[in-house]
């Protein structure tokens, strides 16, 4: 009975490797040509997990076309006591965002100002959670009233 069952056994291997030869030769080529491709641009066909490699200048980090350097982040932001760089109308990228939520609801002070110059503005403490949503609808009420 051994006998059947290894000669079944043979007989369903040769039939598979049979029907996966050109799939597996196609993969092989595949392989090839991303090694070359690899090889040619200096970087492994296989990496790990975890964020891609930097390369000398990161897209990110290059200054973009048409500004200076001193609008590129060069400056500090207006807030006084905030030692991040200057983003957008003198602010860093976190007082921006709040500068944009005071003015979008009209709660913006007299002293947050486009361009302001670096450490001229006082840093605005704005109510969270039941307080915030309460301050919310009171400006909410003046605007519409």
């Amino acid at each position: 009975m051994s006998s059947v069952d290894q000669l079944l056994r043979t007989m369903v291997q040769a039939e598979v490797e049979r029907a996966i030869a050109p799939l597996a030769e196609a993969l092989q080529q595949q392989g090839e040509v991303l090694g070359r491709f690899a090889a040619a641009f200096g970087a492994p066909l296989k990496r790990g997990p975890g964020r891609p490699r930097k390369f000398a200048v990161s897209a990110s980090k290059a200054p973009r076309a048409g500004k200076s350097a001193a609008s590129a982040g060069k400056t500090g932001c207006a807030i006084i006591g905030c030692k991040k760089a200057s983003r957008a109308k003198g602010y860093c990228a976190a007082h921006y965002q709040k500068y944009r939520m005071l003015a979008k609801t009209d709660r913006l002070p007299a002293d947050w100002v486009e361009e302001a110059a670096p450490q001229t503005v006082k840093n605005l403490v704005l109510p969270r959670g039941r307080a915030g949503a309460k301050a919310l609808a009171e400006a909410k009420k003046k605007s519409r009233g």
